[in-house]
């Protein structure tokens, strides 16, 4: 099924949904290994089960904590002397698969009859990463933009070739997730960091193997969530992104200074998702229940009630006030009750 813009799980609503989400550990997201720790999962599930019961929200990412990425597959297990070269599909009951497919079961227990989706990376997000992944199992994350950029600058088709092998296992996850009970995904990209790449280069790169994914992931669902990552104040062009076949589009308003109404100009016939600033500097974070309930009031007024769901540019802080964010929630449901339409 092709994604139309359409969304399921709103039709249950006559009022704009919003959500908001964390991770449930306090370590770095890409050095979280649930394989070696597994009791990341176990937080991850009493993590989601309280952020539902906390804020009420009206659908539920469902993180990927632990499992964030994999070890990739090589022909030769014996050459691993470059990350990227002499890769192979992962089999189809990789334990990278497993885990996620069980992950996501628990999750919908907890969750009850919301509708979910399912934290996805893409393939030139986990490619980055494994660039610069230590032999004590720490990750140079703040070299990961320049040591990808490297690479396709001086190996591009080896880089093309990791990257398809790359994408058929992201695909093999979207599937696990999904078929484990996910609604969708909520699929994490971004433009790479280094200005020696431009749009040709993101588009070889970047947006071939995302659009592959995600019409892989239309194919198992109607409602999938494209996320636009500008966390730690990564720039991103949203206007490359604006051919991508998902029904949703979230990326930081703020970093890109690009309101959800310029948004729904840039992504006609999508719904736009976010509004809120997801820092400890913003204003759902320190606000007042009257300060957030204002500031909700006005994204509803601004943005449109139509084609429109409400969140925040990025995950929000584990250690925010949840009810916090049951107070955006709650304002955003009064203001737009009964008006909310969806193209």
């Amino acid at each position: 099924m092709e994604s139309s813009g359409k969304l399921s799980f709103t039709n249950n609503y006559n009022y704009v949904p919003a959500s908001f989400w964390y991770h449930f550990s306090a370590a770095s997201g890409v050095e979280l290994d649930a394989f070696k720790n597994p009791e990341i999962i176990e937080g991850n599930i009493l993590g989601t089960k309280k952020l539902v019961e906390t804020t009420s929200p009206d659908f539920v990412k469902l993180m990927s904590d632990g499992l964030f990425h994999y070890e990739f597959n090589y022909q030769d297990a014996d050459d691993k002397r470059v990350v990227y070269a002499n890769l192979t599909p992962i089999a189809d009951n990789h334990p990278w698969l497993i885990k996620t497919a069980d992950l996501v079961r628990r999750q919908k227990q907890v969750i009850g009859e919301r509708a979910s989706f399912y934290n996805v990376f893409s393939p030139t997000t986990l490619l980055k990463w494994a660039l610069v992944k230590n032999p004590d199992g720490h990750y140079d994350k703040s070299k990961a933009d320049e040591k990808l950029a490297d690479i396709i600058l001086t190996d591009s088709e080896n880089v093309c070739q990791a990257l398809e092998v790359i994408t058929l296992d992201v695909i093999k996850q979207v599937k696990a997730a999904v078929n484990a009970g996910a609604n969708g995904i909520y699929y994490s990209t971004q433009v790479i960091q280094d200005t020696r790449l431009g749009h040709a280069d993101f588009d070889e790169f970047v947006a071939v193997t995302d659009k592959q994914v995600l019409k892989a992931a239309n194919q198992l669902s109607d409602t999938n969530i494209l996320h636009i990552c500008g966390n730690g104040g990564a720039r991103n062009e949203i206007s490359w992104f604006e051919n991508y076949p998902a029904s949703i589009v979230n990326w930081s308003v703020d970093t890109e200074d690009i309101s959800l109404h310029e948004g729904k100009e840039i992504f006609p016939g999508k719904i736009v998702l976010g509004g809120f600033g997801n820092t400890a500097k913003d204003v759902l974070y320190r606000g007042t229940q009257s300060e957030i309930q204002q500031f909700a009031k006005r994204l509803v007024q601004e943005a449109g009630a139509d084609n429109l769901i409400i969140g925040a540019n990025c995950t929000v802080p584990r250690d925010i006030d949840p009810q916090h964010l049951q107070w955006a929630i709650e304002a955003v449901q009064k203001e737009s009750e009964g008006s909310k339409i969806y193209e």
